[in-house]
């Protein structure tokens, strides 16, 4: 399927594999699995520009490294993500990039400790890359 331009649009098995790619990031942090969180967040060839970013309402962090670092930050304390999975929404934006919407409960506290959670409406922004569908940027706005 095209586009009216010709370019191939996001078929239903991109909206799939994005749904998938969301999944295992949430796999990744409720494991505070760095390795695994690394694999869903988007790579670029040397010379381009990092297209990672994560803006919330108290930090932002710009480029892979620094968002990967803050996730090893963030793991070393309590943290639980848990999208509420029938809410998730994928919507296509253009033939290499879809918005994830997600309703999502995040608990986050000092280690050892239970923690506090929180409803977050989390958008994130997926791209095709070589490797298939990325996370690009992560943007979670409190519900509350």
């Amino acid at each position: 399927m095209s586009d009216q331009h010709g370019t191939p649009a996001v078929s239903a098995a991109d909206i799939e594999e994005i749904r998938a790619l969301f999944l295992r990031q949430a796999t990744a942090e409720n494991a505070h699995d760095i390795q695994m969180m690394d694999t869903v967040l988007a790579h670029t060839p040397p010379g381009q520009p990092d297209p990672v970013n994560f803006v919330a309402r108290a930090y932002r962090f710009w480029g892979r490294a620094a968002v990967i670092d803050h996730f090893r930050a963030v793991f070393a304390g309590t943290w639980r993500f848990e999208p509420d999975e029938d809410a998730i929404r994928i919507l296509p934006l253009g033939p290499d990039v879809a918005h994830i919407y997600a309703p999502t409960r995040i608990t986050v506290g000092p280690a050892g400790q239970e923690g506090t959670t929180h409803t977050f409406l989390v958008n994130e922004v997926a791209i095709r890359t070589a490797g298939g569908w990325r996370i690009s940027a992560i943007v979670p706005v409190p519900a509350q």
